[in-house]
């Protein structure tokens, strides 16, 4: 009796131990939940916009979420929109002229949030060599930029504030990483683009070049944008979209402290392909008349489908 006695209080011993053991576990976050993340694949203009995906990606909130992300990089927003359209991605990250000019075709895409800002984010820089020294010196000379992209929209926006007619000036559509060779080597007389190639023409020239005032012409927007039918079919599983509005409004809330460390620092220099000194100041360096506003701000917009 004494031994089943004494076996019955080691059992007891032991489950409490085990137990224990797991509460503490299970205390500490190491129990992981089994359940299988969704797959979502998101195409992301490398400019210095929506870099903030790279940061939330490193930080784990989509797989706090529930979301196995795969990034893919595109040299412009436009093409990360078209890779959406032709269902290479799930989900685009893009600014509005794209947009704009896709839905006189078709309509089948939507809007879900609205996600960074930046009234100077595209800029206008000329090659001295072309005799440019202000607006009115582009008249009769070739502007490059993207067509069908924000530097369109920009340059469009520019000569209109300028009061310089479409007809006195040369565009050239050229793609947006080439752009900074073309200016170099005197294929075009200015550009008109955003971050990190307005940054690399500068590299490439320096001196040679000047930055014509372009800021607060525009106010560029960055936006998450799907097919309808995806953002449906998930919104019906109460998965992707509000869990994509819980990590925007947690990086919306982090923003400022995005340039703060070394480790993040060095994402945006490899993901922009830009040197790292580029990345710890927001300002731009050209010489140019008044301060320019903050390169980038942080808001969120998130509309119900």
């Amino acid at each position: 009796m004494n031994k089943r006695i004494l076996i019955a209080i080691i059992a007891v011993l032991m489950l409490g131990g085990v137990f224990a053991v797991y509460c503490l576990l299970l205390q500490k976050g190491i129990r992981h939940d089994t359940k299988p993340l969704k797959k979502i694949t998101l195409g992301v203009e490398t400019s210095l916009l929506p870099v903030s995906v790279w940061v939330a990606e490193n930080r784990g909130y989509f797989k706090e979420k529930g979301i196995d992300l795969t990034i893919k990089g595109f040299d412009s927003g436009k093409l990360s929109f078209l890779a959406m359209l032709n269902s290479e991605v799930d989900i685009s990250t893009v600014a509005p002229t794209p947009i704009i000019f896709k839905s006189f075709e078709r309509q089948d895409f939507c809007i879900f949030a609205t996600f960074v800002y930046s009234y100077d984010d595209v800029k206008v820089i000329a090659c001295k060599d072309s005799g440019i020294n202000n607006a009115q010196d582009l008249k009769g000379k070739r502007i490059g930029t993207p067509f069908g992209t924000t530097g369109q929209f920009v340059m469009d926006a520019f000569l209109i504030h300028n009061r310089i007619l479409n007809s006195e000036v040369d565009m050239i559509d050229i793609a947006p990483s080439n752009l900074p060779a073309a200016l170099k080597n005197k294929q075009v007389d200015a550009i008109v683009i955003w971050e990190p190639h307005a940054y690399n023409a500068w590299q490439l020239m320096q001196d040679e070049t000047i930055r014509l005032q372009s800021f607060d012409i525009y106010k560029e927007t960055f936006n998450f944008m799907a097919k309808k039918d995806f953002a449906a079919n998930n919104k019906k599983r109460t998965l992707d979209l509000e869990n994509y509005k819980d990590n925007l409004e947690k990086l919306a809330q982090d923003r400022t402290k995005e340039l703060n460390t070394a480790n993040e620092q060095l994402i945006h220099s490899e993901r922009l392909i830009v040197m790292k000194a580029k990345v710890q100041y927001l300002q731009w360096p050209f010489p140019q008349t008044g301060a320019p506003k903050a390169v980038e701000s942080c808001e969120l917009v998130v509309s119900g489908l």
